[in-house]
C-alpha cells in the first residue's frame, strides 16, 4: 500500500473555503493511491474510481466544518479512509438492494406468467426480460417528474432496504410517509415493466 501521505493543514484549509479550488488537483494526486489501494485491499468488489469520486464529492460538504486537531479527532488519513469506507459500503448496500429487488420483481413476474399459456422462455426472451427491469427502475429513478426527494426515501427504504423509521428521521417525513411513497414507487415501477413488457409482445 502506498505510504500515508504527510497532512498538509494549508492544504486542506485551501479546500475547505473553495470547491473550485485549483489544489483539489494537488489533493487528488497525493490520495488517489492510498484511497485505491484501500479500496482494492478491502473491497474489491467496488468500482474504485466511482467510490474516490463519490469521497470527493462528500470531503467538498465536510471540510468546511472539519477541523484537524489530531490528538482530539484523529489523524486525517484516517478520517478520509473512513469516508471511503462508508461509500464503499453504500455501494455493496445498493448492489445487494439492486439484486433483491429483482429478484422480487421476478417472482411476482413468473406469478403474472402463470396466467398465460405460453412456452419457457429462452435465454434471448429471459435476457429480455432482465433488461426490461433494468430499464424500468432506472426510468423510474431518473423521471424529474418525480420530486427528487421523494425518490432518494425510495432509493433508501426500497432499494439499499434501510429500516423506515430511520429513513423517515433522515427526510424529516413521518414512517406513514415513507411507506406510501415506497407502494406508491414500486407500483409505479410494476406499470412500467407491464408496459415494456406489452410494447414487445
Amino acid at each position: 500500500m502506498p505510504a500515508i501521505p504527510k497532512t498538509s493543514v494549508s492544504l486542506l484549509k485551501a479546500l475547505s473555503g473553495d470547491a473550485s479550488s485549483v489544489r483539489w488537483t494537488e489533493f487528488y494526486n497525493k490520495y488517489e493511491g492510498p484511497m485505491r489501494a484501500f479500496l482494492q485491499a478491502h473491497f474489491p468488489t467496488v468500482e474504485a474510481d466511482d467510490m474516490i469520486q463519490e469521497t470527493l464529492i462528500a470531503l467538498v460538504k465536510c471540510l468546511p466544518s472539519y477541523r484537524y486537531v489530531p490528538d482530539e479527532h484523529g489523524y486525517f488519513h484516517n478520517y478520509l479512509m473512513g469516508i471511503v469506507k462508508h461509500k464503499a459500503l453504500d455501494a455493496i448496500r445498493r448492489q445487494t438492494a439492486r439484486t433483491a429487488i429483482e429478484k422480487q420483481l421476478e417472482e411476482e413476474a413468473q406469478e403474472r406468467m402463470k396466467h398465460f399459456q405460453v412456452p419457457n422462455d429462452d435465454a434471448e426472451e429471459a435476457a429480455w426480460k432482465n433488461a426490461a427491469k433494468e430499464a424500468a427502475l432506472e426510468q423510474l429513478l431518473a423521471d424529474d417528474s418525480i420530486a427528487l426527494t421523494t425518490r432518494e426515501v425510495f432509493r433508501h427504504v426500497a432499494l439499499m432496504h434501510e429500516p423506515p423509521m430511520d429513513v423517515a428521521s433522515q427526510f424529516g417525513i413521518t414512517r406513514n410517509n415513507v411507506d406510501q411513497i415506497k407502494a406508491r414507487l414500486i407500483a409505479r415501477l410494476k406499470d412500467l415493466i407491464d408496459n415494456m413488457t406489452a410494447a414487445k409482445v
